[in-house]
């Protein structure tokens, strides 16, 4: 299965990352913006992993999300991708 992960560099999300990773074998595309909740070392270990990819960027961008989906084609999404502070 192919996953989207959107805010996959924050506490949560890495965690989750890993999991596809090393749980059944799910290539992983990483969306996120990297602001002030998002660590990019929470994710260092799988950075090279070969069914792992990243994309920065905000889920606000169409043309990025569209990217996104036409690139990797997932099968299934997480979104995950929020800031605490809004309203």
């Amino acid at each position: 299965m192919r996953v989207l992960i959107t805010g996959g560099a924050g506490f949560i999300g890495s965690s989750l990352v890993r999991h596809f990773l090393r749980v059944g074998g799910h290539d992983v595309l990483n969306l996120d913006k990297l602001t002030y909740a998002a660590n990019p070392d929470n994710l260092a270990d799988v950075s090279s992993h070969p069914r792992y990819r990243f994309l920065r960027g905000d889920i606000g961008d169409g043309e990025l999300l569209a990217r996104g989906f036409r690139d990797f084609s997932p099968d299934a999404v997480v979104h995950l991708a929020a800031e605490s502070h809004v309203d």
